[in-house]
């Protein structure tokens, strides 16, 4: 993992480095929940509410970032690097779209909108192949 620029102001902390960690391995986005176990299994004590804490200060400063899946009512999170996906509907199968499509589109929006782009998410929904053979 690169090294974690804590924004000034913020400390560096193991808690944030464990969830930073955990966030990393992670090959779509993930609920603070699932972080919480995975942070159990590992032996680090930490309770919910840090987790949910430290994972809207990094959304804040952008190190991480925070989106919701159709029919979820929870928030999942995902490093920047990790942040376009296609989600099937039927099993919530999620798989990460590695070239960007958008980052083609980005420049005509800025020369059209003359708009100041600071981030974007997508995430397509449908129906995963193994699904549409059912």
């Amino acid at each position: 993992m690169a090294e974690l620029k804590i924004p000034e102001g913020y400390r560096k902390t193991k808690q944030r480095e464990a969830i930073l960690k955990i966030l990393e391995r992670a090959e779509y986005p993930i609920s603070a929940e699932q972080i919480f176990m995975e942070l159990k299994k590992k032996g680090i004590d930490i309770s919910l509410s840090t987790i949910y804490r430290n994972l809207e200060m990094l959304t804040k400063e952008g190190l991480v970032v925070k989106s919701y899946m159709i029919n979820e009512d929870k928030a999942r999170y995902a490093l920047p690097d990790k942040k376009n996906y296609l989600v099937c509907e039927k099993c919530g199968k999620i798989v990460i779209i590695d070239n960007c499509p958008f980052d083609k589109f980005k420049e005509e929006l800025i020369e059209v909108h003359g708009f100041d782009i600071t981030g974007h998410s997508i995430e397509v929904y449908g129906i995963c192949p193994e699904c549409q053979k059912k």
